[in-house]
C-alpha cells in the first residue's frame, strides 16, 4: 500500500526526516521497503501484514506514527450541511443476510454534478496508483485511502423502488460488474440488490447498470461491514481482487462505516455541488462490543524480560486506542483495556504486550538466555524417521515434497479409493486430495526426465486422503505413505565397467535394506499382479497378514505419454513401518576357526520360493550354519515338469572349534531334511 507523507501530515505533525520515518515504520512492523520523492512529496510503499487492516489507510498509519513520536493524532474534520428532507424517506435498506452483513449505512445526495475531479484530488489519487474517473467515484476512492473503509456510490435513479436489500444470490441471477464482465453468481455469494435484481457484488465490485455516469443527478452512498470469510470466498471464486475486497476480507472497522460515509458525503457536497439529505439510514441490528482485557505489568516483565515503565505502557496503549485504566486493585500495575473496533487482531493479554514491545522498541529489550531443561523422553518416532531418511539417502535417493492435490482422473488410474474432492480448487489438475502417491511420484520423475536428468532415485514421506474413511471427528481418513521412485542407470559406463540399468530387483533390494533397519517379525515376500505394473513385475512385503510395502515396474501403457524409460515405484505403509522398533545391532566377534562352503543343487517345485527355503533352514536353529546364498537358478526341459533348479551355497563355521568332515556332513543332512516338507530335494 502506498502512502503520501504530505497526506500523512494532515493527521499528525511528523517532523522527522523522510528516510528516518521509513526506518521507524519498519521497526513498527510496517515494511516500508521503498520510498521515492515525488515533486514536493514522499511516497512510501508499505507491506502491511494480513492481521493489520487498520494500517491500510493514511489515518491508520498516522495513528502508529503519532504513538511512535508521542504526538497528538488529528482526526478528520467533517462538516456536513444537510437539507430538511430526510434520507429515510428517499431510500429504504434491508439486511436479509445478517450473518454476512452486520451493518449497512446509506446517505442520499441530490443534485450532484458529475465531472472530472479537481487537479489536487486527481494528482493525489495518481500518486497512490489509482486512475481518476469522475469526482463522485474519485471521492469514494479518496476516502478509502484516507480512512481505510470501502465505499460505493449508486445512481439512485437506477435503483428500482429506491430500495436496497443485502441478500444472498437467488437461483439463476447474473451481474455485469463495472469491469464489463458478466458474472455467474452462486448461492453463497452476497449481493446488494434493489427491489428486482442485484446491483453490486457486496464488498468486491459494483454493477455496471447502477454505476455513476455523467447523467447521474442523485447519488446513494453506501458504507457497510461484511463478513471477511464471505468476501474472501466471493473474490476468489470470481477471480477478482479489488481495493475494497482487500480490506473487507481482512476485517474492516465496523465503527468507521459511519465516519467514512459522512466524510464522503461532505466532500461530494463540496466538490460535486450536491445537497445531502438529513440523516443516515443506518441498519445495525446487533452491535458487538469488544471484550475487556486485563494487562499485568508482571506479565510484561515475564515475556519481554524488561521493566517497561508504567507511564510508557499507558502512553503506548492510549495512543493506539486501547484506553488503559488502572483496575483499582491494591496492585496498581494492572490495567483494564478495551480493544478498539479497528483492532480485531487483539484478543489476548499477549497481544497487548506485543503492542507495547513494538512501540517501546525491541532493540531496548535486554538479551537473556533462558535455561532450557533437557528432555527426559527420547523421541523414538523422530529417530525412526531419521533412520529411514538416512538409509535411503545412503542408497542414492533424494527426498522430495510434492503437492497433495491431484487430478481425480489421474488419481483413478492408480487406485479405486475415492479421493477427497476440494470445494474450491485452483484448477482441474489440483481439484482433489490424492488417495495414492503414485501419480505424484511419476510426475516428479517426468519433471526430471524432461530436463535431461535420466538417472533419478527419489523418495517422499507424504500423506494420502480417503473420502470413504472418516475419523471420529468426521474428517477424511489420512494415511502416511513412504513412496520411492527409481529410473535410469544403477551404474554408469566407464573404462572399468559396463553400464547397468536399474531394474525391479534393485528396488526390491533397497526395500529389503530399509526394512532390515527395523525389527519386523514374520516378514515375507510374495509376487502380486497390479493393473499399472508390467505383468510379472510386481511384488509386496507382508508383516504378518498386513501389507507393509508394495512395488513394481510401471507398465508401458501408463508411462508411454510422459515417461520414456523404465520406471519402478514402491509404496510403504509408513505408519505400519514406524510401529516396529529399530533393530538393535550387536557386534559378534569373527570366528578364528576356518569356514567351509558347500553347494547344494536343489530341485524345487514351482511355487516354492527362496524365502521359504531360507526360513526352513533357519528354523533348525543350528549356529554352525552361517550364511546362505542363492548362486544360480535354472529352468529347462531337462528338469521334471513344474520344477526348477536352485544352486544354494551354505557356509558352515563354528565359534569354538574347527568342524570335522563328519559334522559338516551331518549339518548338510539336517539342512536337506528341513527342506523335505517343502518338496525340495537334491537334484540327481
Amino acid at each position: 500500500m502506498k502512502i503520501s507523507l504530505n497526506w500523512l501530515r494532515e493527521f499528525v505533525d511528523v517532523a522527522v526526516e523522510p528516510r528516518r520515518l521509513q526506518g521507524d515504520l519498519k521497526r513498527l512492523g510496517l515494511g516500508a521497503e521503498m520510498v521515492v520523492e515525488l515533486e514536493s512529496d514522499w511516497i512510501y510503499d508499505l507491506e502491511i501484514t494480513t492481521n493489520r487492516p487498520d494500517c491500510l489507510s493514511h489515518f491508520g498509519v498516522a495513528r502508529e506514527a503519532a504513538t511512535r513520536y508521542r504526538l497528538p493524532l488529528k482526526p478528520p474534520i467533517i462538516n456536513i450541511k444537510e437539507t430538511a428532507s430526510a434520507a429515510a424517506g428517499a431510500v429504504s435498506i434491508e439486511i436479509a443476510a445478517p450473518d454476512l452483513c452486520a451493518r449497512y449505512c446509506g446517505r442520499v445526495i441530490r443534485g450532484v454534478q458529475v465531472k472530472p475531479s479537481p487537479e489536487w484530488l486527481a494528482r493525489r489519487l495518481e500518486a497512490m496508483g489509482a486512475r481518476p474517473i469522475n469526482n463522485v467515484a474519485d471521492i469514494t476512492n479518496y476516502v478509502l485511502m484516507e480512512l481505510g473503509h470501502p465505499l460505493h456510490a449508486f445512481d439512485l435513479a437506477k435503483m428500482r423502488q429506491h430500495k436496497i436489500i443485502v441478500r444472498r444470490v437467488r437461483a439463476g441471477e447474473k451481474l455485469r460488474t463495472l469491469d464489463g464482465v458478466d458474472r455467474t453468481l452462486t448461492a453463497e455469494n452476497l449481493v446488494i440488490a434493489d427491489a428486482e435484481r442485484p446491483v453490486a457484488l457486496a464488498g468486491v465490485m459494483g454493477g455496471e447498470d447502477s454505476g455513476i455516469s455523467a447523467a447521474t443527478r442523485d447519488v446513494l452512498l453506501e458504507s457497510a461491514w461484511f463478513d471477511p470469510a464471505s468476501i474472501r470466498r466471493t473474490a476468489k471464486a470470481q477471480g477478482l481482487h479489488t481495493e475494497a475486497s482487500h480490506r473487507f476480507e481482512r476485517g474492516a472497522d465496523i465503527e468507521m462505516a459511519r465516519v467514512a460515509i459522512d466524510r464522503a458525503a461532505a466532500m461530494i457536497a463540496e466538490l460535486a455541488r450536491g445537497e445531502v439529505l438529513q440523516g443516515v439510514v443506518d441498519v445495525y441490528p446487533q452491535p458487538k462490543p469488544r471484550s475487556e482485557i486485563i494487562l499485568r505489568a508482571s506479565e510484561v516483565l515475564r515475556l519481554l524480560g524488561a521493566n517497561v515503565p508504567a507511564a510508557d505502557v499507558e502512553q503506548i496503549l492510549r495512543g493506539l486506542g486501547f484506553a488503559p485504566q488502572p483496575d483499582g486493585s491494591s496492585n496498581s500495575h494492572r490495567w483494564r483495556t478495551l480493544p478498539p473496533s479497528w483492532r480485531l487482531d487483539v484478543t489476548r493479554e499477549v497481544d497487548l504486550i506485543e503492542e507495547v514491545a513494538r512501540h517501546y522498541g525491541y532493540d531496548r529489550l535486554p538479551a537473556h538466555v533462558r535455561p532450557a531443561p533437557p528432555r527426559a523422553d527420547r523421541d523414538t518416532r523422530r529417530e525412526k524417521e531419521l533412520t529411514i531418511s538416512a538409509t535411503l539417502v545412503s542408497l542414492g535417493y533424494r527426498e522430495i515434497i510434492t503437492s497433495s492435490m491431484v487430478d481425480p482422473a489421474e488419481n483413478a488410474r492408480f487406485t479405486e479409493l475415492e479421493p477427497v474432492t476440494l470445494a474450491n480448487p485452483l484448477n482441474q489438475e489440483a481439484s482433489a486430495l490424492r488417495s495414492t502417491t503414485v501419480p505424484s511420484m511419476l510426475r516428479a520423475l517426468a519433471w526430471n526426465l524432461d530436463r535431461g536428468q535420466h538417472d533419478a532415485r527419489l523418495f517422499e514421506m507424504g500423506k494420502t486422503y480417503t473420502a470413504s474413511e472418516r475419523t471420529v471427528e468426521g474428517l477424511p481418513g489420512e494415511r502416511r505413505v513412504l513412496t520411492l521412485g527409481a529410473t535410469g542407470q544403477r551404474r554408469v559406463a566407464s573404462v572399468h565397467d559396463n553400464m547397468r540399468l536399474l531394474d525391479l530387483f534393485d528396488l526390491k533390494g533397497d526395500l529389503e535394506t530399509l526394512i532390515d533397519a527395523f525389527d519386523v517379525p514374520g516378514l515375507r515376500f510374495e509376487v502380486v499382479a497390479c493393473p499399472y505394473y508390467d505383468g510379472g513385475f510386481g511384488g509386496r512385503f507382508l508383516a504378518g497378514s498386513k501389507v507393509l510395502a508394495s512395488f513394481g515396474q510401471i507398465s508401458h501403457e501408463v508411462r508411454e505419454d510422459e515417461l520414456r524409460q523404465a520406471v519402478q515405484t514402491a509404496e510403504v505403509d509408513l505408519e505400519h513401518l514406524l510401529s516396529f522398533s529399530l533393530r538393535r545391532h550387536a557386534f559378534r566377534p569373527f570366528s578364528k576357526f576356518p569356514a567351509v562352503q558347500r553347494d547344494f543343487s536343489l530341485l524345487l517345485p514351482e511355487g516354492v520360493t527362496y524365502a521359504q527355503v531360507a526360513e526352513a533352514i533357519r528354523s533348525l536353529g543350528a549356529q554352525e550354519i552361517g550364511s546362505l546364498q542363492p548362486v544360480d537358478l535354472f529352468r529347462g526341459d531337462s528338469l521334471p515338469a513344474r520344477h526348477y533348479s536352485l544352486l544354494l551355497r551354505a557356509t558352515f563355521q563354528s565359534q569354538t572349534r574347527t568342524l570335522a568332515g563328519e559334522e559338516i556332513e551331518a549339518l548338510g543332512a539336517r539342512l536337506l531334511a528341513a527342506l523335505e516338507p517343502l518338496g525340495v530335494r537334491l537334484r540327481q
